[in-house]
């Protein structure tokens, strides 16, 4: 039996319509530049947020930030073995401040967050305001890892936004700026107060402590 008219414009039609569905689909995967660790064998690879995240991080009051990342693997040059930093939706600040052109250099910024002994971090991980959402409105945690993306741990307290971190010059220890939500909104800005943590930074990550400054 011969295929009629309308039969082949139907199945043109739902040929037409499952190409345009694929189209919706995540097509490509945009990283960020590598940082190397130090000499070592070791790079950091950043996934950058771009716009086919915005669902899976959810639709909320705030904004995703230009230029974050959504997590970072550990790229070993000898084994040529890849490693996961984050296993859980991470939103994680820029190790570089924002460019706007090619030739910008990133060594600066590198240097800053990889210490002598670990690698520090600012990640939004909590929807703190509970918008089913991870975004501008929620907290900045600082973490750290070893130089080889292993013992990654958050160090600030839970319910403290990150604003500014700096590191003493010996390494040993670093002194960060945030705000605790005083008012009890789930925000973070008028009526809540500025804090100091100080962290001291030990070998083992597991030895590292955070201690609330008292003014």
């Amino acid at each position: 039996m011969k295929p009629t008219i309308v039969t082949l414009l139907l199945a043109a039609v739902i040929s037409t319509w499952s190409f345009g569905q694929d189209l919706t689909k995540k097509v490509e995967v945009n990283y960020s530049d590598p940082f190397q660790v130090d000499s070592s064998e070791y790079f950091l690879i950043p996934e950058l947020l771009d716009n086919d995240h915005k669902e899976a991080y959810g639709k909320g009051l705030g904004h995703l930030s230009w230029g974050s990342y959504t997590n970072v693997y550990f790229y070993n040059s000898k084994t040529n073995q890849t490693k996961k930093l984050f296993d859980q939706l991470a939103l994680i600040n820029s190790f570089s401040p924002h460019r706007y052109y090619s030739d910008f250099k990133t060594d600066a910024a590198s240097a800053q967050n990889i210490l002598p002994e670990q690698i520090v971090y600012l990640a939004r991980t909590e929807n703190f305001n509970g918008d089913k959402a991870l975004d501008s409105e929620d907290p900045v945690y600082l973490f750290l890892s070893s130089k080889t993306g292993n013992d990654l741990k958050q160090i600030t307290p839970k319910g403290f936004h990150v604003i500014s971190w700096t590191v003493s010059k010996d390494k040993k220890t670093i002194l960060v700026k945030g705000k605790n939500d005083k008012n009890g909104n789930r925000k973070f800005g008028n009526g809540d107060d500025d804090l100091y943590y100080r962290i001291d930074l030990k070998p083992e990550i597991s030895k590292v402590q955070c201690t609330l400054i008292n003014m």
